[in-house]
């Protein structure tokens, strides 16, 4: 990356992505890592992109995933976070029958991926919800956007711009 310009694909499992530093506890990732504890500098960071990750914490854990993920961010750098998004799965719980990939896996994970406690889901997140969660910890320009990894109908994509250290 000649620009000089440091993306990290934060639990990336299987999906490395060109131009960004690809980092998980598992399978071949660039670098072998506990995503709540980042082995970089503070403010080294441009853009952290967590796809299908946020949901995996523990309501109790998402304050030190924050600050630390902030930590590592430049001012001014990019979170990007992809989730199943709890507005949307409301919707299909209305659908009949269910549908188990918009509703269930949403809220507790692809049980066909269940090999150990990470693979859970830990909270399903509305919109509002992670808005308020990411202003409280200093993220500005908040935005809600259409996914680009997973399900559209299912998912949401929130980007933000890191503001004022904690």
């Amino acid at each position: 990356m000649g620009s000089g310009i440091k993306k990290l694909n934060l639990g990336c499992g299987k999906k490395l992505l060109p131009g960004y530093i690809n980092i998980d506890l598992y399978g071949n990732p660039d670098i072998v890592s506990d995503i709540k504890v980042l082995p970089f500098n503070d403010e080294e960071v441009d853009e952290i992109l967590a796809v299908h990750v946020f949901e995996h914490f523990y309501l109790k854990e998402v304050p030190d995933v924050l600050k630390e993920w902030k930590r590592v961010l430049k001012p001014r750098g990019m979170l990007v976070l992809e989730l199943p998004c709890f507005n949307k799965v409301a919707q299909w719980l209305q659908v009949q029958p269910l549908k188990p990939q918009m509703t269930m896996w949403a809220m507790y994970g692809d049980p066909s991926t269940h090999h150990s406690e990470a693979d859970l889901h830990k909270w399903l997140w509305s919109v509002e919800q992670i808005t308020d969660c990411l202003s409280f910890y200093k993220f500005e320009s908040i935005r809600y956007e259409d996914p680009c990894y997973h399900v559209k109908d299912r998912d949401m994509r929130i980007t933000a711009i890191n503001g004022t250290l904690l």
